[in-house]
């Protein structure tokens, strides 16, 4: 996997402009691909199915899964024509829609969540906090804590937002919530006792479960919520332009993605672990098998967006004064790939 940082994606977006072009390879290059994702983590998990199988090999395809170290550059280039996909949540995607940036989802990958909520347990046992309360109670007690995301108007930070405004709390007057930047210095931050509860996509916070050191306060991707049963995760998008004029390509990686889903769908969460084990070597087997045990419970087994699918990510954005307005399912999914 390549990783570009910020100052490399802008310099690459500044070179398009300079150059007039829109950056895609010429035609006779089509079958290689370029699908960019902010990170490395168990949230891109088809991404890596599909590498470590073969999946995209066997339509034909030279995939490069490109990590920009952070959201915002994996969209833009994408936008400027240097890649052709990007898999994203719709927390990231969708704003950018409203202002007039053009990008369609042609898959659903992961429906819930994964942005799991992960309490010091030292905390936990000094307020009596257990995951057998119901979930607005669990909420109740975050109030007046130190709470951590990764940056302001990201994922972690809406989902930290969210929680709280729907439990009839005040985020800006009732919790410390702070930026904290990448994974590692959320964990370590928690396991300092500089933060009581983190927000962060799994396998992150089971870690730190599993050593001892934490609780899980809210599991998303089980759908634990009952307000937000389900969540655009992850999805394939593309510009509307280059989904109009490479049909083909763009079905040819769809197959691939819809045959990642259904491994994951009808594995077991050994066999996945397995399959993955080459790409997170860093995770202990017994934190990657959970975290792959909670991803699969949040894999879309259609890759189908559908209204309440599209009703929920929006609710989420809406609350936090992100999204002005809300857009159809037809603007921003286009299910055609998928009815083959």
């Amino acid at each position: 996997m390549s990783t570009i940082n910020r100052r490399h994606a802008v310099k690459t977006l500044a070179l398009g402009a300079v150059l007039g072009t829109s950056g895609l390879r010429p035609a006779w290059a089509q079958s290689r691909i370029k699908v960019t994702q902010a990170v490395s983590s168990l949230a891109y998990v088809q991404s890596f199915v599909a590498q470590q199988r073969g999946l995209f090999k066997a339509e034909g395809l030279e995939a490069e899964l490109v990590n920009t170290g952070g959201g915002g550059p994996d969209v833009q280039i994408v936008l400027a024509g240097h890649a052709e996909f990007t898999v994203n949540d719709g927390a990231q995607v969708l704003p950018a829609l409203q202002q007039g940036q053009k990008l369609q989802c042609v898959m659903a990958l992961l429906n819930k969540s994964i942005v799991n909520v992960t309490m010091r347990k030292q905390v936990a046992d000094k307020l009596g906090v257990s995951a057998s309360m119901p979930v607005a109670e669990r909420v109740r007690r975050m109030k007046g804590l130190r709470i951590g995301v990764t940056r302001p108007g990201s994922l972690t930070w809406q989902m930290a937002r969210y929680n709280f405004i729907t439990a009839g709390m005040d985020p800006d007057k009732d919790a410390e919530i702070t930026g904290m930047g990448d994974a590692p210095s959320l964990a370590a931050a928690l396991r300092r006792g500089n933060l009581d509860v983190i927000y962060i996509s799994v396998p992150i916070g089971e870690t730190l479960v599993s050593q001892g050191a934490a609780i899980t306060l809210l599991d998303n991707s089980s759908g634990d919520d009952p307000s937000l049963p389900s969540f655009l995760m992850e999805g394939l998008w593309a510009t509307p332009d280059f989904i109009r004029k490479n049909r083909e390509l763009v079905a040819k990686t769809v197959r691939a993605y819809r045959n990642a889903s259904a491994y994951l769908v009808q594995s077991t969460p050994e066999e996945a672990a397995k399959t993955l084990k080459p790409v997170f070597t860093g995770l202990d087997d017994d934190v990657l098998l959970e975290g792959v045990r909670r991803v699969k419970q949040a894999v879309s087994p259609t890759g189908i967006v559908d209204a309440a699918l599209m009703d929920n990510t929006q609710k989420v954005l809406e609350l936090n004064g992100v999204l002005k307005k809300r857009m159809s399912l037809a603007e921003m999914f286009d299910p055609s790939f998928l009815k083959a």
